[in-house]
């Protein structure tokens, strides 16, 4: 299940092999006001799928080195929930000290480039299809692409296909992430 916070609320994951481990750090989590968990999965591997943007991950285990370095590219902080301490208060200070280097930058899309980038991205359509059901013509909805996808690379999160545009869209809150079944939840599992 996902939650919904505010849309400038730090969105958070946790990660932990065990569900037993999992579910507690989920519950630690959810107590600390403001937040909201938007992923969790018994491997660190799975955040990277979707790519949604994430402020912290509360993991039971160091991350191996790789996904650290993949996790500080895209500014995310790691909180690590060694046991016997509190998660919730390790992500109230982590929360404290601000975002992981510059965080993520979103780009300024007028109304209308909203409107055309939801339009494309929420269904498998072809391009003439939604030219016509935005009112436009096709080459005024490739004039549109062009421009979204030239403001999404200014702020350093290229979406050169239609899937990016779609993944940077989830990001940013414009159209909902997947369904998911009830047992996965951002590519990972709830719990048994």
């Amino acid at each position: 299940m996902e939650e919904r916070g505010r849309p400038d609320s730090p969105r958070i994951a946790v990660v932990a092999a065990d569900p037993t481990v999992r579910e507690a750090l989920r519950g630690a989590v959810g107590r600390v006001p403001g937040v909201e968990v938007v992923a969790w999965s018994e491997q660190m591997g799975h955040l990277f799928v979707l790519g949604s943007r994430l402020d912290v991950v509360v993991c039971a285990a160091v991350p191996d080195r790789e996904d650290a370095v993949r996790l500080r590219q895209r500014g995310t902080a790691v909180v690590v929930a060694d046991p016997g301490s509190d998660p919730a208060e390790a992500l109230r200070a982590e929360l404290e000290r601000g975002p992981a280097g510059q965080g993520v930058r979103r780009p300024r899309l007028s109304p209308r480039q909203r409107e055309v980038l939801v339009a494309y991205v929420a269904g498998s359509d072809l391009l003439p299809t939604v030219a016509r059901e935005l009112g436009m013509d096709r080459e005024t909805l490739k004039t549109h692409l062009r421009r979204i996808r030239a403001k999404y690379a200014e702020v350093g999160r290229p979406a050169p296909t239609r899937r990016d545009l779609y993944v940077r869209a989830v990001e940013d809150g414009l159209v909902p992430a997947p369904a998911e079944d009830s047992h996965h939840h951002s590519g990972g599992r709830a719990g048994p």
